[in-house]
């Protein structure tokens, strides 16, 4: 047997009315009344539908909303109505909903322009001069590389290459043309290396600079040159050159020594003999003493290059390259502080800019926000359409009213996906499941019945109905209404029966009509001339039916109300005892259908 599909108002009316009587019975009826004096429900079975009953607001799934954009408290100029429907049409024309005022932020534009254009100058003129100091290092870099070049080509004429190989590694300086290029590369590639920095919270960590590599010379004993002279006779350099060429004149003088001898030998043998005079004898002796002076003047001028030229040019040639070497190096250095200082003014000029610049284009970005204009069909309404009323008043929505920045001006919900808030009574979110079916009745069109599915539950209580109610607690939860309904507006007033449990063929009987007392349940059979009070089980109910286990039957005729005033004759043992007489002590009230819950 199916449950009977009558009205909600009659139940109500019903209830009042069996209320009223069973008021009527406990303080004015006499002892005595009849048990046709009391109303009846005929027990019946059927199915029972489970639910909670809670009342709700229809509100559409989804909103755009259209907020101020501009960085500062500003007014409406232009407004439109609340209750418009924008159409497809308005957005491809884009039409204007709201217009702002701008005339505050045209002023800053003006002011910031002024202001962008010296910071666009101070940002070109920092990249070109980072751009010139870096050619003009280059060209020093260049030209010291040229010097330290010379230099090691100069020593290495001057020694010869094989002599001047073996010093310079000695000294642990590079020794040849491929060996200088890559010691200039490695210094190079050293001062070139970035300081790596990391971000923290925005602001850069400093670390410190990397150092460029210095080769150190190797320290060692002073080089004996007069014995690297003479090891290495022989060799292509300057030094071995002029060497063969001061060996060449003393051999010369030395061979003229011996002639000039032979000569004066024979002169004085001619004048011993008479046969030349005296004369002619002492101008080959002078000729011998002056060639003598010439072998003597040679062999102190090998023995000078030898001792003092030759190793005091050596480390000349050496001293110069070393000095070119480390002259090159401080450029590298000097160079790198120069770009570092033009890099750093660069950045930070770059940076102004940069921020200026985003600047600039946020304050176009939010002069073009002054007028808003229509991205999507839909219905307009003033403020965000879930606020309170309170919030309403607080901040209107009007022309000449003020607007903060991100406040909400017009709302365009979504109507094609609608559903229902309700806020459930902590007593009965635990029952409450995601994906239960949902029966939604909107109070403007009461004969209409929608479907719907329990989508969001709330784990925490509504904190803002605790602000003003302590002692409330409710769960904000969302309904989705299936289909597409024309008639739904956001803001409905709506009743959501969200369908718990289903039970089928039981026995059920009005909620009103079960007593409680000391954890037990009874209900008063009709029995003829009086009303019989039975134990009976129960099960689950809804707001106005309540499953009977045991203790009826289908057909018998239980009492809407309490007759706590009735006298019950024929009552089998456990009975409720006779109504007090006036004066005595009220007796116990019935219990609240709360108190069946926990029974």
């Amino acid at each position: 047997m199916s449950k009977p599909r009558n009205r909600r108002w009659w139940y109500v009316a019903a209830a009042g009315a069996a209320l009223a009587t069973g008021a009527y019975y406990y303080f004015a009826a006499p002892s005595g009344v009849s048990s046709a004096d009391v109303p009846t429900y005929t027990v019946q079975k059927g199915s029972l539908q489970i639910n909670v009953l809670q009342g709700g607001e229809i509100r559409a799934l989804k909103n755009f909303e259209v907020k101020s954009e501009i960085e500062y408290i500003t007014k409406i100029i232009s407004l439109i109505p609340e209750g418009y429907q924008v159409s497809e049409e308005d957005v491809r024309e884009g039409k204007v909903l709201v217009e702002l005022d701008a005339s505050e932020l045209k002023a800053k534009i003006v002011d910031h322009d002024i202001q962008f254009q010296t910071t666009v100058a101070s940002y070109i003129e920092a990249d070109e001069n980072r751009e010139i100091v870096k050619s003009e290092n280059q060209s020093v870099v260049r030209e010291t590389k040229n010097l330290a070049l010379f230099a090691l080509m100069d020593f290495e004429k001057y020694l010869g290459k094989v002599s001047s190989e073996t010093l310079l590694k000695s000294r642990g300086l590079p020794e040849s043309v491929e060996s200088f290029d890559k010691h200039v590369a490695n210094m190079e590639a050293s001062a070139a290396m970035a300081p790596k920095s990391e971000s923290l919270g925005g602001a850069p960590k400093e670390l410190p600079l990397p150092r460029a590599k210095t080769v150190k010379p190797v320290i060692t004993a002073r080089t004996d040159f007069a014995a690297l002279l003479d090891a290495n006779v022989g060799a292509d350099g300057e030094a071995q050159q002029k060497l063969r060429q001061l060996q060449d004149e003393l051999l010369l003088h030395k061979s003229e020594v011996a002639l000039a001898k032979q000569t004066v030998e024979a002169s004085e043998r001619l004048a011993a003999k008479g046969f030349i005079n005296k004369s002619a004898l002492e101008n080959d002796q002078v000729s011998f003493e002056k060639v003598d002076l010439l072998v003597k003047t040679a062999t102190t001028q090998l023995d000078l290059f030898k001792k003092y030229e030759f190793p005091k040019q050596c480390e000349t040639f050496l001293a110069a390259y070393q000095e070119a070497l480390h002259k090159l190096q401080r450029t590298i250095r000097e160079n790198r502080s120069k770009f570092a200082q033009a890099e750093s003014r660069f950045q930070t000029a770059k940076r102004r800019y940069d921020m200026e610049l985003a600047k600039k284009e946020d304050l176009e970005r939010q002069l073009k926000a002054c007028v808003i204009k229509a991205t999507q069909p839909g219905l307009v309404a003033y403020g965000p359409i879930n606020a309170s009323s309170s919030y309403r008043y607080n901040e209107p929505i009007e022309e000449g009213a003020t607007v903060r920045f991100r406040q909400t001006i017009l709302t365009i919900p979504d109507m094609t996906q609608m559903g229902a808030h309700v806020a459930i009574h902590e007593s009965q979110v635990k029952k409450v499941k995601i994906g239960q079916r949902a029966i939604v009745r909107v109070d403007a069109e009461p004969d209409r019945q929608l479907e719907g599915t329990v989508a969001e539950v709330a784990v925490l209580p509504d904190s803002s109905s605790s602000r003003y109610t302590p002692t409330l607690k409710v769960y904000p939860s969302t309904i989705h209404i299936a289909g597409l309904q024309d008639w739904l507006k956001p803001g409905m007033n709506a009743k959501i029966e969200i369908v718990i449990n289903q039970l089928d063929d039981i026995v059920y009987v009005p909620v009103q009509s079960i007593e409680v007392e000391n954890d037990q349940h009874f209900c008063y059979v009709n029995s003829g001339a009086s009303l019989e009070r039975r134990p009976v089980k129960t099960g689950a109910f809804n707001d106005e039916f309540i499953e009977v286990k045991s203790g009826v039957s289908v057909g018998d005729a239980v009492a809407l109300t309490i007759p706590k005033a009735l006298s019950l004759e024929g009552a089998p043992e456990g009975a409720a005892p006779a109504p007090k007489k006036p004066g005595e002590t009220k007796p116990q009230k019935d219990k609240s259908k709360a108190d069946l819950a926990k029974s």
